[in-house]
């Protein structure tokens, strides 16, 4: 996770950066530190929202570490259709990436906050990223059911005639 918000924030950073030498303007650090502790709980809650039809399937409990950090924990308690799973994995990773790239184009004194946040934020992304390319190969009528360990890719039985020769 680490390697991946370094090389994400250091290759946004480079790339925002690339034609414009810019002096970067230290304002808003605590407006920073405080989206920072809030993009976990709303990439979860982004997660929440995307499941639309599925909500009143879904366990949602909110706790706070140290006082300080909110932590969201979601429990899916329904078996979900592959292709809702994987728009729901991908989701927080497009919607908030896409806000933080346009905060550093068109926020060029504060581009190196926003190439911060996406760095962590690919990071959160990582597991959703590695589960969405899993379910890329799974077959099509799969249906997904979260387990404490993860969730389990399960195939509806095939309804077909099969001849006995």
């Amino acid at each position: 996770m680490i390697i991946v918000f370094i090389l994400v924030f250091s290759f946004s950073f480079i790339l925002v950066g690339i034609n414009r030498p810019l002096k970067y303007d230290d304002h808003y650090v605590p407006l920073f530190l405080l989206v920072l502790l809030l993009l976990y709980p709303l990439h979860k809650l982004i997660h929440y929202y995307s499941l639309f039809s599925y909500r009143k399937s879904v366990k949602l409990k909110w706790k706070l570490e140290l006082k300080v950090v909110p932590i969201v924990h979601l429990r899916i308690k329904k078996m979900i259709p592959k292709n809702r799973y994987m728009f729901i994995l991908i989701t927080p990773f497009v919607l908030l990436n896409m806000i933080l790239i346009l905060v550093a184009v068109l926020f060029p004194y504060y581009s190196h906050y926003a190439c911060l946040l996406l760095g962590y934020h690919c990071s959160i992304c990582l597991v959703d990223i590695l589960y969405f390319i899993h379910l890329v190969n799974a077959p099509k009528n799969a249906v997904i059911e979260e387990t404490p360990k993860g969730y389990e890719i399960l195939v509806p039985p095939s309804f077909s005639k099969t001849s006995n020769n």
